[in-house]
């Protein structure tokens, strides 16, 4: 079989001639960015063959931009011959990253509890010793004396089999001291691992398992310190960037399969990460809250997904029974457990029931909303009386899928732009301040935002020709903006935003918009009658929010109503993995709050329609972005 090495990392795999270099890079454990799902559409995972000869497919696809030698993986196969292909840095879809997100106040809170009960614990024991007359055996004598030490511990008992295996020499190796790690759910004890001597270390991992980004936090248990945040791509990208394009890739059971795989290993490789640089071990790790929309959490466990997007769009599951780390393939002890957050609906899944915990607007008295832009975007509105909502399809944009040049808001990304009013020529801030590589969801909102209050954008998002600024240029009646010039970008070629990316905003925004005002409609209200708004989502963190109110993303209130609070799901995660009462309390926000499908709902798409416009048709419902335009044009 043809051999191809993946440079520079100087792996290689065998394969059958024909195989996709996509394929052959998974095959290879190299994780090439292909957001399109290997479309050809997004032009994103272009290589460059060093040496052989690979069959290409390139008709169709977007190959604009390709140097000599490149060429798109998700259009290139294995020919006969043996072949070296280099994958450039910005290509790989790892990018992992630290994160130093801001600690909510409600998280703090919990993290300072002298009274907190994480999900899992450890008792450090002395075990009678065995007597000639007693007749009980090591496993009963161990369960005997932690039901007398745990007021809480029910009667039944789960206990590891390769714990039962050591457990003879474990409890005679220091004079029968033992510790024991254990987590208790409903009527059942489940006993991790059971250690010689006195041992207290216990770590626990919250995971946000987003359908573009993971992030993976682990927390010291015992003293409630955030150790380390990681986050990344969700290598099922290259399957497809939404939900709905995931559920049909999935259809057959390699290929759900493949995407089980696909999101076990980020989670595994972001949760290596933490481990390597923390210096602990993965035994001390005894518990894991795992927070995602319905979807990723039942292709996650490998659960067809297919019935969720056919009416009447009917999950697996809701609430997942907890279950031992070693069957959910998580890095961390083998006997303890992993829980999931309960959804609420067949798109409002466990991701969001953490954040409105982290959020707390379930212990409001004034009605707020609580919004999450993702590639879903999901809401909620209520207090301690009611809780509504909702979920629309926002697509990938705000978290630079779907975008032509779009990224994460990582290093190298455009998070900041403005406009010279004059010639249209745009000012970019970068992230880490260095040579741009893309724009995220926050610089594309402030780009869009900057272009229609200067009048280089009209409200149908179109370019304006007449305006005469030398950034606007046409391609097949295509228009486009630079954002950058080859010489100022870091691959040496131009940024350019296009119509059909911001299309693809405009679309997000009116999807949010739109749903935000429905979900409110059922309740009576309107958006002043909101108290606060609260924004979770991770491009959030450089989002303008005068400007995101200018392209008619988020409603027309006064700023002091919105607070941000950054990835709410891997909050609201670490709030119930420390804290049982916190957990507790998720159970019951998820078994009251009101799932509204938009499909079943007329008015939805008046709404959707009414607001594919900058900010809207209804102009009035945007009075501060009347006045910025009013200022602008000398009113």
């Amino acid at each position: 079989m043809p051999v191809v090495e993946f440079y520079p990392a100087g792996i290689k795999v065998d394969v059958p001639e024909g195989t996709g270099l996509l394929d052959a890079a998974a095959a290879a454990g190299v994780s090439i960015n292909a957001p399109c799902g290997g479309k050809g559409t997004c032009g994103k995972c272009a290589v460059r063959i060093i040496s052989g000869t690979p069959v290409v497919r390139q008709e169709g696809a977007k190959t604009a931009g390709l140097r000599e030698g490149e060429f798109l993986a998700c259009r290139t196969s294995v020919g006969t011959d043996d072949i070296i292909v280099e994958v450039p840095e910005h290509r790989l879809a790892a990018d992992d990253r630290s994160e130093e997100q801001e600690i909510s106040s409600a998280l703090t809170a919990v993290l300072q509890s002298p009274s907190r009960k994480p999900l899992s614990e450890t008792i450090s024991l002395t075990l009678p010793e065995p007597g000639m007359d007693d007749g009980i055996a090591d496993l009963e004598r161990v369960l005997r004396e932690l039901k007398k030490n745990i007021p809480e511990c029910p009667g039944d008992a789960d206990v590891m089999p390769d714990t039962m295996r050591k457990l003879p020499d474990v409890i005679r190796e220091d004079n029968m001291n033992i510790t024991a790690a254990y987590c208790s759910e409903g009527n059942r004890l489940y006993v991790a691992e059971v250690i010689p001597g006195k041992k207290a270390v216990q770590y626990g991992l919250a995971i946000d398992l987003g359908t573009t980004s993971v992030s993976v936090r682990c927390v010291d248990l015992n003293t409630g310190t955030v150790l380390s945040t990681m986050s990344g791509y969700n290598t099922q990208v290259a399957c497809g960037l939404d939900v709905i394009s995931r559920i049909q890739y999935g259809k057959n059971r390699e290929r759900l399969d493949d995407l089980r795989s696909r999101a076990v290993e980020t989670i595994r490789r972001l949760t290596g990460e933490i481990i390597a640089s923390c210096g602990i071990s993965p035994d001390d790790i005894y518990s894991a809250v795992v927070s995602g929309n319905t979807v990723m959490v039942h292709l996650f466990l490998g659960i067809k997904a297919e019935y969720l997007r056919l009416a009447p769009y009917t999950p697996a599951v809701m609430k997942i029974p907890p279950m031992r780390a070693q069957d959910a393939g998580i890095v961390m002890n083998p006997g303890g457990m992993v829980y999931f957050s309960p959804a609420v609906g067949s798109y409002v899944g466990g991701d969001i029931t953490a954040g409105v915990l982290a959020a707390g607007i379930d212990r409001s008295g004034g009605v707020n909303m609580f919004i999450d832009i993702g590639t879903n975007g999901e809401l909620v509105i209520g207090n301690s009386d009611f809780l509504l909502t909702c979920a629309c399809s926002a697509g990938p944009a705000f978290e630079g899928g779907g975008i032509g040049c779009g990224m994460r808001a990582t290093r190298g990304a455009v998070n900041g732009v403005s406009v010279d009013p004059v010639t249209g020529a745009p000012s970019v801030t970068v992230i880490e301040g260095v040579k741009p590589e893309g724009i995220c969801g926050s610089g594309v909102i402030d780009l869009m935002a900057e272009l229609f209050l200067k009048g280089f954008l009209d409200p149908s998002g179109k370019f304006r020709d007449d305006k005469g600024s030398p950034a606007i240029s046409r391609e097949r009646r295509r228009g486009l903006y630079e954002m950058a010039g080859p010489d100022l970008s870091a691959f040496g070629s131009s940024l350019f935003i296009t119509e059909t990316d911001i299309d693809n905003v405009m679309r997000a925004k009116a999807a949010i918009y739109s749903a935000s005002q429905l979900l409110l409609g059922h309740a009576g209200m309107d958006f002043p009658d909101l108290g606060a708004v609260y924004v979770a989502g991770g491009f959030g963190q450089y989002l303008n929010l005068n400007n995101a109110i200018a392209i008619g993303l988020l409603p027309d209130l006064p700023l002091e109503k919105f607070v941000y609070i950054g990835n709410a799901s891997l909050e609201g995660s670490t709030m119930s993995l420390l804290s049982r009462e916190h957990w507790e309390r998720q159970q019951k926000l998820a078994d009251s709050m009101t799932y509204i499908n938009l499909s079943d709902e007329p008015e939805y798409m008046d709404r959707y329609t009414a607001a594919l416009f900058i900010p809207h048709t209804d102009f009035s419902r945007f009075p501060s972005v009347m006045k910025r335009m009013e200022k602008k044009n000398g009113k």
